[in-house]
């Protein structure tokens, strides 16, 4: 967890001091992406300690990201009487994802359990594949959500302007 924390405390850092520069969607942006490259790369790889605790390392920083990211998007999305609602609500969501997530990985542990009592090699790889697919899926909805604000909003026309005057 150490290496997790310090990440995550660094990249809040790094953020607060980016922000005037780079917009907070595209730091949201970057950051679930940072988680999901990690998730994929643990899944794939992880066999030694080094490539576990740099793994962890750059998840906490894309995991920094995302959560310094998020309350300063919504803190500028709500109005003032319901920025301490918005931000709870935020925080609770946060509580509930990552119980679900813990509860997940447990049950698939514990369903790919050895004579030893330990989790198997294609145990974990499961619980790592679930992790990276939602981590994904996430990502996904993100960068769908950034491409579709980012696109010019469509112009319509009158609706006699369509008809040609002669």
């Amino acid at each position: 967890m150490l290496p997790l924390s310090v990440a995550s405390f660094g990249a809040n850092r790094l953020v607060r001091t980016v922000a005037h520069r780079i917009r907070m969607r595209t730091l949201l942006l970057v950051g679930a992406g940072l988680v999901t490259a990690l998730s994929v790369l643990l899944w794939a790889d992880h066999h030694a300690l080094w490539e576990i605790l740099i793994g962890i390392l750059d998840f906490g920083a894309g995991m920094g990201m995302t959560y310094t990211a998020m309350p300063a998007l919504i803190a500028r999305s709500v109005a003032d009487t319901e920025l301490g609602s918005a931000v709870s609500f935020n925080q609770v969501l946060h509580t509930v994802g990552d119980s679900f997530g813990s509860a997940v990985t447990g049950a698939v542990l514990a369903a790919n359990l050895a004579p030893d009592l330990l989790p198997t090699e294609s145990g974990i790889r499961l619980a790592l594949a679930v992790g990276a697919i939602g981590c994904a899926a996430v990502f996904a909805a993100l960068l769908v959500n950034y491409v579709k604000s980012r696109l010019p909003a469509p112009t319509s026309e009158p609706a006699d302007a369509s008809v040609s005057r002669g």
